[in-house]
């Protein structure tokens, strides 16, 4: 029997309900204020948001607030891999790169290739651009996505993309020390499955055969003992030569490129920290440590950070504070080129070894591309580590000069500094011969905020009001510089400095510097918990842009009705009930700081590609010396635009908030339409228009809409049949965003498919694809003569749609055939709780859109990639006796243009995962004191476990199609210990 316990439900679920239903933008939740609610007899929070603090059930734009204790038991060096799925309207992106950093998109990826598309992370007051991995995940208190404009545009020109708010943890009253680890095991595999030698030698062999050419001229690797009959052919055996090199030091191998190049990886990740306090004051304080090695052999990152938050009430009135992080990290080159090495190893003939029969690289060689080799990519980039260090925080001072005034002031800094030398020892891997080579980065970057606030709130009978009005100073600077060098006597790393190179030494830099100058201004107002509203003004200037433009406005404007709160309202079974809307500008500055500019640049001397002569640079002989350092000249960059100015969204959003069966169930669902009009883009200008008429320009409109809804439910279950009750939570989500392309500019317009008059990407989504559309294979001679004339038909070749109806396929025949935007997106989480134990399961998923599939070159063609290997799917391509394939019939020349964009290559990317999950177990209270313990936690954890995608895609996971790093199944052992 199943009974819900309603008195123990309101209290317990009504903290989670309002971080649910009743949506926050919290800017740092500082102070939790607590009070009794006379009206719905639940706990109210107040919370400070976007400079100053609110009521949650006073706010009305989109805000979802994450949920943490979801996410405690998935180790990652960036939080922002952990909340795929879990927020209505947030799509991220990541892969399985130890380092990675997530590409975060809120309500859709609107502008797609033409702009800026990141949102602004603001942490602990401090804003910034920079990747999540920088940050200790354990350290994260709270996390706040504003997703409309109401939300963000107390943020301005950089809030065009959505905001994101972390706030880290605070000291509580009293002394704890907490302790947490957990270890994991990564594991991946591909199943493209490349031939072996032999196989490969016999693909060859057929598909020579069917061109009804000679198979044992086709390639210098193999030659074939066969009846020579082509209306009947029987290969007898594949005969490898002695070697394979002209130098005879390169036998025939069998190599699993695959398993030299990957490994079963561990992470680590390790954290203390120390959580104080008295009546004035507080203290939080953590040092971490994460290590973690890719599926990849070799890749490794690693971070080690500190944090340090404190505040001290100094008297009555006035209080300060700090909150600092600094993070070292070190992060190898494997990371970076993981993806062409799991390439190659697909790529690679496996008749290449790993090294040569004299000790040296196995590389290409007659009849195998020019390709490297993976392992040599590996070994001698494991000690080209790059270093990475931060240091980001802030100082703030608070003063409530009278009742309900609040004034507060707040300096913050976020710096980076980066180191890499990059060495490349002398190699030769087959016919590739390379010399050695040195290249020193250093970098680094400074932003210091300085943000004034006054509060003050106004109680007037039943009408409840805030007003808030701010200033903020931001200066950026930047400044990095890289040397190159060549020829060293010795390839000892340690010998390798720029000071020992005797070739190719240069040195070059260069430095960036803007400010944005800000005023802005908020009153919320709140009428007897029924009626709400918000106005927002936020007024930025930026050095970016030309003083015709360098300042803009950004307004904002929300309701609120809380119907449930109504005399008249009387449904019992919808408990709570509230109406919102806004409308507001969002801006975006993301430009480079001349951009304003006609720029010309001094290019000494760069390579040609075409040449061994040094053609392209503006050094000249006007001395006529015939040696020696020449004199260099300028060649112009980019064209001006003085009329260039902001980067503008204008949103509207409807939602609407529901709490049913005494708060048991609860949700919300959120219509928006969002128009970004000049989009701040970078021209591609025809070569015709002569050096540097590059432009930054304002390129055009884009307009995106959809949709998100959340429903959850959260309960005490109680069973017969069990000694206890179950606490049940489980939430479901699921959300869509559309764009579309309004108008462009013709230099804009020009960049992507068409032909640029009458098919072109207006009207399509930013994210179209344009191309051929493919239709099966010839089956018969029949379907070719029906077909329009296409050079290059056969049988078993790819049919092309004949678009324009001429009866030929030509140029003509290419439309937007598909995008990559999903249909929708969606999560389901659910968490139980019974005594001692916890268990979590998280699905999440995404429906629609399309991904390439280039791997489609290797695993289904023999003439596109005529030196690499192929996948086992060439061994059941078509033929007159297997007309059931839908791999073309084998042939060693494209006389048919299937490498050609088509649909051919694109597939469903829709996918459901398995993300997490976890079992975990707390001891008694009573049994952990005895050893001096508070609370414990011990848990089992399993991550990307299950991978579902539709019948007919090949990918294998197109989260990460093609040459990105795998995501790979994670398998983690935790505990948690407080003292």
């Amino acid at each position: 029997m199943l009974r819900f316990r309603k008195n123990q439900l309101a209290a317990s679920v009504s903290t989670l309900l309002l971080g649910c239903w009743l949506p926050s933008n919290s800017f740092a939740a500082e102070q939790l204020q607590e009070e009794e609610s006379a009206k719905i007899g639940i706990e109210v929070i107040e919370v400070s948001y976007g400079y100053g603090s609110v009521k949650k059930q006073d706010l009305t734009g989109a805000v979802s607030t994450v949920d943490l204790e979801d996410l405690v038991d998935q180790p990652s060096g960036n939080i922002m891999q952990n909340l795929q799925g879990r927020v209505p309207g947030l799509q991220i992106t990541t892969n399985g790169s130890p380092d990675s950093t997530a590409t975060v998109r809120i309500r859709g990826q609107g502008l797609g290739p033409l702009g800026n598309n990141d949102p602004l992370y603001v942490i602990d007051g401090v804003p910034t651009k920079s990747g999540m991995h920088e940050l200790n995940s354990h350290d994260i208190a709270d996390i706040q996505v504003l997703r409309d404009a109401a939300a963000a545009s107390i943020f301005g020109a950089r809030s065009g993309n959505g905001v994101i708010i972390i706030t880290t943890k605070k000291g509580n009253e009293g002394l704890d020390f907490n302790f947490s680890v957990n270890q994991s095991q990564d594991a991946y595999s591909y199943d493209l499955n490349p031939l072996n030698t032999k196989q490969r030698g016999q693909v060859v062999w057929q598909a020579a055969v069917n061109d009804g050419s000679d198979p044992n001229a086709a390639s210098p690797l193999y030659s074939y003992d066969w009846n020579g009959d082509y209306n009947n052919p029987q290969l007898n055996s594949v005969i490898l030569p002695t070697y394979t090199d002209p130098q005879q030091v390169q036998r025939p191998a069998d190599t699993n490129w695959f398993d030299e190049v990957t490994r079963t990886a561990k992470v680590t990740d390790l954290n203390f920290s120390v959580s104080g306090g008295s009546e004035n004051a507080s203290i939080y304080s953590s040092l971490g440590y994460f290590n973690s090695e890719g599926v990849v052999d070799g890749s490794e990152f690693e971070r080690i950070s500190f944090r340090v938050n404190s505040d001290y009430q100094l008297t009555d009135k006035l209080k300060i504070g700090e909150n600092f992080t600094v993070t070292n990290q070190e992060s190898n080159l494997i990371n970076a080129r993981a993806g062409e090495i799991l390439g190659l190893a697909i790529e690679q003939q496996s008749i290449v070894p790993v090294y040569n029969e004299v000790g040296g690289w196995g590389g290409p060689v007659p009849g195998v591309t020019d390709r490297d080799n993976p392992v040599r990519i590996i070994e001698m980039n494991r000690d080209n580590v790059s270093r990475f260090n931060k240091l980001m925080g802030n100082i703030f001072v608070e003063y409530e000069a009278i009742e309900d005034l609040t004034l507060k002031s707040s300096i913050g800094l976020d710096y980076g500094q980066y180191y890499f030398r990059n060495y490349t020892r002398a190699f030769q891997a087959g016919s590739l011969n390379y010399g050695d080579q040195l290249s020193v980065t250093e970098n680094w970057n400074s932003s210091f905020s300085w943000t004034n606030t006054a509060e003050y709130k106004l109680d007037l009978n039943e009408n409840h009001f805030t007003f808030l009005l701010g200033t903020e100073q931001i200066d950026y600077e930047y400044e990095g510089s890289v040397g190159f060098g060549s020829g060293f006597a010795s390839d000892d790393r340690d010998y390798a400095h720029l000071s020992q190179a005797t070739g190719d030494v240069r040195v070059e830099g260069d430095g960036d510097k803007w400010s944005l100058n800000s005023y802005f201004a908020r009153m919320d107002y709140n009428f007897d918990d029924r009626y709400l509203a918000g106005l927002t003004i936020r007024r930025d200037g930026s050095s970016r842009f030309g003083s015709n433009n360098s300042y803009g406005n950004f307004p904002a404007i929300s309701a609120g009705w809380v119907i449930s709160n109504e005399s008249f309202y009387d449904i019992e079974f919808l408990s709570t009930l509230k109406l919102r809307a806004s409308w507001g500008k969002t801006g975006n500055q993301e430009i480079p700081t001349d951009a304003t500019y006609t720029t010309y640049l001094s290019r000494y001397a760069t390579q040609s590609l075409f040449t061994d002569r040094q053609d392209e640079g503006t050094a000249y002989d006007i001395g006529g010396a015939n040696g020696g350092t020449l004199p260099s000249g300028f060649v112009k960059a980019q064209t001006g635009n003085d009329d260039l100015k902001w980067e503008t969204s204008t949103q509207t959003n409807i939602g609407l908030d529901f709490g049913m069966r005494y708060e048991t169930i609860y949700g919300s669902i959120d219509w928006f339409e969002k128009t970004t009009e000049d989009i701040l883009t970078l021209t591609n200008p025809l070569a015709t228009l002569g050096e540097g008429a590059q432009q930054w320009v304002n390129g055009g409109t884009i307009e995106n809409s959809g949709f998100e809804f959340l429903i959850g439910y959260a309960d005490y279950l109680t069973f017969d049949s069990l000694d206890g009750d179950i606490d049940v939570d489980i939430s479901f989500n699921i959300s869509s965003a559309k764009n579309k392309v309004v108008s462009l500019p013709g230099d804009v317009v020009n960049s992507f498919g068409g032909n640029g008059v009458d098919k072109t990407i207006v009207g399509h989504s930013i994210n179209s694809i344009y191309g051929y559309v493919a239709d099966g294979l010839f089956q018969n001679q029949d379907e070719i003569d029906a077909h329009a004339a296409q050079s290059g038909a056969g049988l078993g070749r790819v049919r092309w749609k004949d678009l324009d109806g001429n009866g030929v396929i030509d140029e003509n025949d290419q439309s937007f055939f598909t995008d990559t935007d999903p249909d929708f997106m969606y999560g389901l989480n659910m968490n139980f709780k019974y005594k001692n134990w916890d268990f979590n399961m998280f699905w999440q998923g995404v429906q629609g859109g399309e991904i390439r599939n280039s791997w489609l070159g290797f695993t289904d063609f023999t003439s596109l990639n005529i030196g690499s290997n192929y996948g086992d799917r060439v061994l059941d391509a078509w033929s007159v006796n297997n007309t059931d394939s839908n791999v073309p019939a084998l042939t060693l020349i494209d006389n048919n243009g299937e490498g050609r964009q088509s649909s051919l290559f694109w597939e469903d990317g829709s996918y459901l995962k398995l993300r997490n999950l976890s079992i975990g177990y707390t001891p008694d209270e009573q049994w952990l004191n005895q050893y001096g313990i508070s609370s414990a936690r011990i848990y089992l954890q399993g991550s990307n476990l299950l991978t579902i995608t539709p019948s007919g895609t090949l990918s294998q996971d197109p989260e990460t199609p093609n040459g990105n790093f795998p995501i790979p199944k994670r398998i983690t052992l935790g505990v948690n210990l407080s003292f």
